[in-house]
């Protein structure tokens, strides 16, 4: 028998703050060839493209949903990657992941990543078909692996809480060229941001690039090890040439937008100036503006903000700098800063 949504619903125990995203999927359906995820024994191909860890491939088998198994959750995935895979390539496509119950365990944890793992092919087929090297691809599609690694270091098990920035990579949206990574997007046109800009008349002052809907980059800086100068600027480098030959020139010679605690002038009053946060900070023009925001600071250098400042046991010059501000009554703060691709 054809399962309904509200069967779906009644027996994942889906409430009201669910009703949407199921509305939209029941809409949508599966595609007409189904969901292409092999059983667990025969993907171990697939978990090694995205880059997933001994431990959390061994959970992932564990928990390997099958039509038999679990239909109700079946039906969920193979319309939810049905809605990826119909926005691959699309950069302004924003359908919702959200989090299912945590009753439902690893099934639950799990679900956007057997999602993902489903669409992996689709995506590499549209790389490959849009000549972007294997190199790209696989580092772009590996940030997936690092994000569940991250989810297990902080929570001792397998799951992803970030489905909604790994549905960037999955559409072609976002692309790791080296140390960084890149995101084209249309300034103030959406939820990419940036979190702060100049008003109008400034950004008109500016000149093309700056004013709302103009095409730019935005910039991330993941969690893989330092940010050297020669790293960055390799990746700077290797960003112009290939935005140009993916996006045409209106990419290729954006402006670059960044928003992160990395970005905080404050730092400066802690870091020696060669340090390389201090000098990624130089290449950027601050935008006014600033959110307080420790738990972003505390998040990418601990693994997690801490319950109490004094648990925690800063061993760095870095990791002594946040404890110490926030200890003195500080805040660490996120800011927005710019720079342009072809001057780096």
């Amino acid at each position: 028998m054809q399962l309904q949504a509200a069967t779906v619903a009644e027996r994942l125990g889906l409430g009201d703050d669910h009703a949407g995203w199921l509305a939209s999927l029941e809409q949508l359906g599966p595609t007409a060839t189904g969901l292409p995820l092999p059983p667990g024994n025969e993907a171990a191909e697939l978990m090694y493209t995205v880059a997933l860890d001994a431990a959390d491939r061994e959970a992932l088998r564990a928990a390997w949903p099958a039509p038999d198994k679990t239909p109700e959750l079946w039906w969920l995935l193979e319309r939810a990657y049905h809605g990826v895979a119909l926005d691959i390539g699309n950069l302004d496509a924003m359908r919702p992941t959200p989090a299912l119950p945590a009753s439902l365990d690893a099934d639950g944890r799990c679900f956007w990543i057997f999602v993902y793992l489903a669409a992996v092919q689709d995506v590499r087929r549209w790389h490959q078909a849009h000549g972007i090297s294997d190199r790209v691809s696989s580092d772009t599609l590996a940030d997936l692996g690092r994000h569940v690694r991250l989810f297990h270091q902080r929570n001792s098990y397998t799951g992803l809480d970030t489905p909604w920035w790994i549905a960037l990579h999955f559409r072609c949206a976002l692309f790791a060229l080296g140390r960084l990574q890149y995101a084209p997007y249309r300034l103030l046109s959406g939820p990419a941001g940036p979190l702060f800009w100049y008003d109008d008349a400034t950004a008109a002052s500016f000149g093309t690039g700056f004013r709302r809907g103009d095409p730019v980059m935005g910039l991330h800086i993941p969690d893989s090890g330092p940010l050297t100068p020669v790293a960055c600027r390799e990746s700077f480098r290797a960003a112009r040439p290939f935005f140009q030959a993916q996006f045409d020139a209106q990419y290729a010679d954006s402006v670059v937008t960044c928003t992160s605690w990395l970005l905080d002038d404050q730092l400066l009053n802690y870091l020696e100036p060669d340090s390389n946060i201090v000098q990624f900070q130089r290449r950027f023009t601050l935008v006014p503006g600033t959110l307080d925001s420790d738990a972003s600071a505390f998040h990418f250098v601990f693994g997690r903000p801490p319950e109490l400042i004094d648990q925690l046991t800063p061993k760095t010059t870095l990791e002594r700098a946040l404890v110490r501000h926030v200890k003195q009554g500080g805040h660490w703060r996120l800011r927005t800063g710019w720079l342009r691709l072809g001057e780096q």
